[in-house]
């Protein structure tokens, strides 16, 4: 059985032409830029200029944040003794960021004694543990700050508390009930939910906590890339912090950052969101995947060209070979989803022996992407142990549904569409028995699934230009919850013999209409179409895009869907 084929159902927005001829008019903005703010919900004159203005928006004080005066008087008293101060991060792009960015700020305020660790991706449990405290003790640590975890902590607050050694968390994950018993807690989803700050990442929070210390914001280009490869929504201040994060960026001020922009081969004026989770993050991650996440934070933390640049070779090299681990693993992984997966089926929950821990999640994103389904990938140590990545679908809340399973569960934590888990081998067979029921209860397995593809406006080929796509850029930065926007263009006509497959499975073609050409590519769509021939009059959903090579700039087609007409 296979759902690679699976079809999308298009929900084209609706136009009202009224409101958005009245927006266009009282913005001066062309008319689509209307359309597209109308249809992300943008109705008001004020709520479109915050959005086409992120950089003028001002950011909420830190001191709104629940505890966040508690951690400051802490911190400041750390200070002023010369206490033993550490950042404990994770080992995501996000974890290492936070821990940079705080390490950093925590110097600039004057506390001379820091160190940081994170734990090893390979070997070591997710976020601070009873034994990372009884370690920090032995290293005479005073004062412990978890960046990006730690509200699950429960076991490693109550070892801090008896050794003596004052926990602050900072964390931006799930609460999962009780909070540790900690000097301090912050954790935006303690406040208000309304805030503009709510759906902040982990180095967002450590931003917030050093620029509290400091009085003056830094690190915004650190932040930003975090903020971005954590998939936090691009909306409210993170689309403030992330607008303003990547002007640094371009400026190319942060020695570890700009290393790592030319070691991947981008320009500065071709420096955006997408950029940075396509090319950047990936990079960062590579080294903590395959086991040593402090590559990454040594990047943040160079001091010197020649540093950095050695640094950037490294995760470039990394993640070479973390690309070619996952293709492994993904064609393991297919082929027993294709051997086994029914139409009923819910959910996918594959397990085996020494996956590799680094590279599970990515698989896992990549499947969930393929079969439109909730996915959990199981990689079992030689104690029977097992270790997982979990990807979800936008209408099912993985975390919660883990939380249905705890009582198989040695932990688990994460978001609504990521999390992780640790299992022992002998409770798997039962966990995909109620991981799947609690699947169907949202999705039952006679509703066929249907992944939506959202359509912001119909065009002509004609329609398409240097100054739409200027328009277009108006909405920038471009992420989760606030996607580059998708058109649709009816009744274009396949240019006979321009269909053909680029390696990695990417399909290529060439499409007309009223006299306009234009080339058009669909990434890792060869596989979905495999084996089916494409009409010569099709509908084409996709987001126009500048390309340039060797020096030549055209307008491409990105291919998200296309249907016979």
């Amino acid at each position: 059985m296979s759902a690679l084929n699976a079809e999308y159902k298009w929900v084209i927005a609706e136009e009202n032409r009224e409101p958005v001829r009245a927006m266009a008019k009282a913005l001066r903005v062309p008319g689509i830029v209307a359309q597209l703010l109308h249809a992300r919900g943008i109705e008001t004159k004020e709520e479109a200029k915050a959005f086409l203005e992120p950089m003028q928006a001002p950011l909420s004080d830190p001191f709104e944040l629940t505890d966040m005066d508690l951690a400051v008087d802490r911190l400041g008293q750390a200070r002023d003794r010369g206490e033993h101060v550490r950042v404990f991060g994770d080992y995501d792009v996000d974890g290492m960021a936070a821990t940079a960015i705080l390490s950093r700020g925590l110097r600039r305020y004057g506390i001379e004694h820091i160190s940081c660790r994170m734990p090893n991706r390979l070997t070591d449990s997710y976020g601070i543990t009873p034994a990372a405290v009884e370690q920090a003790n032995r290293d005479g640590v005073d004062v412990l700050v978890t960046v990006d975890n730690g509200i699950s902590a429960l076991d490693a607050a109550e070892a801090a508390k008896g050794l003596g050694i004052d926990l602050i968390i900072t964390d931006h994950h799930h609460i999962n009930g009780e909070l540790p018993d900690a000097h301090a807690v912050i954790n935006p989803k303690r406040d208000d939910p309304a805030s503009p700050f709510r759906h902040a990442c982990g180095a967002a929070l450590a931003f917030k906590l050093s620029w509290a210390l400091t009085g003056s914001p830094a690190d915004f280009d650190i932040a930003a890339v975090a903020t971005i490869a954590d998939v936090v929504p691009l909306l409210a201040e993170n689309r403030s912090l992330v607008d303003k994060g990547l002007r640094e960026l371009a400026e190319g001020t942060h020695l570890g950052l700009d290393a790592l922009v030319h070691k991947a081969g981008i320009s500065a004026r071709g420096i955006r969101a997408e950029s940075v989770a396509f090319q950047l993050a990936p990079r960062i991650n590579a080294c903590a995947r395959l086991g040593n996440p402090q590559k990454g934070l040594e990047l943040f933390l160079a001091d010197s060209e020649e540093e950095a640049g050695l640094i950037a070779s490294e995760l470039d090299a990394a993640n070479v070979e973390r690309r070619r681990i996952e293709a492994l693993i993904l064609e393991e992984a297919k082929q027993e989803v294709e051997a086994t997966l029914t139409d009923g089926q819910r959910t996918i929950v594959l397990a085996r022996e020494a996956w590799h821990p680094g590279v599970i999640g990515i698989v896992a994103a990549r499947l969930q992407s393929a079969y439109w389904r909730p996915v959990v990938m199981i990689t079992i140590d030689e104690h029977g142990r097992g270790r997982s990545s979990c990807r979800s679908t936008p209408d099912f809340n993985i975390v919660e549904a883990l939380g249905e399973c705890a009582h198989l569960l040695v932990q688990y934590g994460g978001h609504r569409a990521a999390a992780g888990m640790t299992i022992e081998r002998q409770h798997i067979a039962e966990f995909k028995e109620v991981f799947e029921r609690e699947a169907l209860r949202s999705a039952p397995a006679e509703d066929p699934l249907r992944r939506e593809l959202r359509i912001d406006a119909l065009l002509a080929l004609s329609e398409i230009d240097g100054d739409l796509l200027r328009a277009i850029d108006m909405l920038e930065p471009f992420g989760h919850e606030n996607p580059a926007p998708v058109f649709a263009s009816c009744g274009v006509t396949v240019v006979p013999g321009s269909v053909r497959v680029l390696r990695g499975g990417h399909l290529k073609f060439t499409v007309t209409q009223g006299g306009r050409a234009f080339d058009a590519i669909g990434f890792n769509l060869a596989e979905r179409f495999a084996g089916r021939d494409i009409a010569n009059e099709i509908d084409l959903a996709y987001c126009p895009k500048f390309n340039t090579w060797r020096g030549v700039t055209t307008i491409q087609l990105e291919v998200k869907d296309l249907r016979p007409s």
